[in-house]
C-alpha cells in the first residue's frame, strides 16, 4: 500500500467516524424518536391511612374572648377551624415534574373523588363557667398517597419516564373534643 492509498484510508475512516458520532442538528429535529410528542402526568395509588393530629388553629368565644374581641357575645364556645381537605406534592427528583404540579393536583383530586375546591370549616364545642374552656380538639382524616410520573412519550412511540414524585389527598376529616363536647 502506498501512502497516497494509506492517506485517503485513513482520511475516509475519519470522515466516516464523524458521520457517526456526528449529527446535524437540522437532521436531529425531524428524527421522531428525539422529538416528544406529548407530555402527560401518570398516577398510582399507593396507600390510604387515617391519620391524627391536634387542631392548632383554635380560638375561644363568649366571657374568655376577652374584652374587644368581635367573638365576645357570640356564645361561649371553643372553636377548631381546620380545611376540610388538602393536596400535596413533594419536590420532583429531577425538578423536571414543577411546571405539571397544577395538572398532577387535579388528577389527584378526580382520582380521591375529592373535592376540588376546600373549604375553612370549624367546629364549636360549648362551655361553662367557671370551668371555662378546658377541652382539646383532634382532627382526624383520611390521607392517600400516590406516586407521581411525568411521562415523556415520543413521535417514534416510545416512553420514558422523565421524573417522579409522591403526592398525597387528605380529605373526610373529623373533628372529636377531649373531653367529649355535649350541652346542659
Amino acid at each position: 500500500m502506498n501512502v497516497n492509498t494509506a492517506a485517503r484510508a485513513g482520511a475516509a475512516a475519519a470522515v466516516m467516524t464523524a458521520a457517526l458520532f456526528c449529527v446535524p442538528t437540522a437532521a436531529m429535529a425531524d428524527d421522531p424518536s428525539t422529538t416528544v410528542a406529548s407530555i402527560t402526568v401518570e398516577l398510582t395509588a399507593t396507600g390510604s391511612t387515617r391519620y391524627y393530629e391536634s387542631c392548632t388553629d383554635t380560638e375561644t368565644w363568649g366571657v374568655a374572648a376577652g374584652e374587644g374581641s368581635p367573638y365576645r357575645r357570640e356564645g361561649n364556645y371553643q372553636v377548631c377551624r381546620y380545611v376540610s381537605s388538602g393536596v400535596s406534592i413533594n419536590p420532583w427528583a429531577k425538578g423536571l415534574g414543577t411546571a405539571y404540579n397544577a395538572t398532577a393536583t387535579t388528577h389527584i383530586v378526580q382520582q380521591s373523588y375529592g373535592e376540588p375546591h376546600p373549604q375553612v370549616l370549624q367546629s364549636k364545642c360549648p362551655y361553662w363557667m367557671p370551668t371555662g374552656p378546658n377541652r382539646s380538639a383532634t382532627i382526624s382524616e383520611i390521607v392517600q398517597t400516590y406516586a407521581v410520573k411525568l411521562v415523556y412519550k415520543y413521535g417514534d412511540g416510545h416512553i420514558e419516564v422523565a421524573d417522579t414524585t409522591q403526592g398525597t389527598y387528605s380529605g373526610n376529616k373529623a373533628v372529636s373534643w377531649n373531653p367529649g363536647c355535649w350541652t346542659r
